[in-house]
């Protein structure tokens, strides 16, 4: 893997956490009132967004429904819900005989809940179209077999279509066609770059040895979440060796993902600058 500055995400995550812990204060209180108006859990959710902006390393034009699950910070409203939960679970009266759930049970059911809940939001929303399609099951997401490793610069643009892609520059006006520069092709999204423009083919062979067949993406959801846990041997031997092939196969992608983008940026700054002295 490479280098993807260990220290500095700590950090950011520590950030989020704060920022988490002043939304939520006596969130036990004051949140049935909050989550049925959309306009103020859209306020509540504000600078949660800028903090999971922050922990994934993305452009701002991300949206709030793809930062928070790239950073794996549940929404503010369903945190507020989850811990209103906890508490009267806790503090609910026992009927004789009955055994009171310990707290970790009961902080287990509740996230489960939110989980479920965070999904049926996710599939609704119409933004981040590209980021659900390689994201669909946030379960699955959140429950990842594979390392978790911090998202690097460009990992987060190969997860969102945000960034060095004639398609997003366009749409930025930063650039005067979305058509694909290498190949004069279709036009240039994150899935033409890392999948189809052939110009890039040479990146894609270690990936495309490693499991049989050209990468596409609908293998995005298998490489960056591993196979799911339950469905794991029971074996200690065979589940090693699930497990090792699906990071060998992350570690593919995304050694193919940093190279494919950084020389593409590099490509990019260089026409920039001669389009400057041109115009000049």
């Amino acid at each position: 893997m490479p280098n993807i500055g260990g220290s500095a995400q700590w950090k950011r995550r520590l950030l989020a956490s704060v920022v988490e812990s002043q939304l939520l204060y006596a969130a036990p209180v004051w949140i049935p009132s909050v989550t049925g108006v959309a306009r103020t859990r859209a306020i509540l959710i504000r600078p949660q967004r800028t903090a999971a902006l922050r922990v994934i390393r993305s452009y701002r034009t991300v949206s709030d429904e793809a930062a928070l699950i790239l950073a794996c910070m549940p929404p503010a409203d369903l945190l507020g819900l989850e811990r209103q939960y906890i508490g009267s679970r806790l503090r609910a009266a026992m009927e004789p005989g009955e055994q009171r759930p310990s707290k970790v049970a009961v902080k287990l059911e509740a996230r489960k809940a939110t989980i479920v809940a965070w999904q049926a939001r996710w599939l609704a929303t119409p933004k981040a179209a590209w980021t659900r399609r390689v994201i669909p099951d946030l379960a699955r997401w959140l429950g990842r077999t594979v390392p978790w490793v911090p998202l690097t610069f460009h990992m987060t643009q190969a997860l969102t279509g945000h960034g060095c892609f004639e398609w997003y520059l366009h749409r930025m006006n930063r650039a005067t066609s979305p058509r694909c520069w290498q190949c004069s092709g279709e036009s240039d999204t994150v899935e033409h770059t890392l999948f189809d423009c052939p110009h890039w083919d040479g990146l894609r062979e270690a990936l495309s040895a490693r499991i049989d067949h050209q990468p596409s993406a609908d293998d995005v959801p298998d490489i960056i979440c591993g196979p799911a846990f339950e469905l794991l041997p029971a074996d200690a031997h065979g589940r090693y060796v699930i497990l090792r092939e699906a990071e060998e196969r992350f570690r593919l992608f995304y050694g193919m993902v940093e190279n494919n983008l950084s020389v593409k940026e590099e490509e990019e700054r260089v026409r920039q600058a001669v389009n400057r002295r041109n115009s000049a």
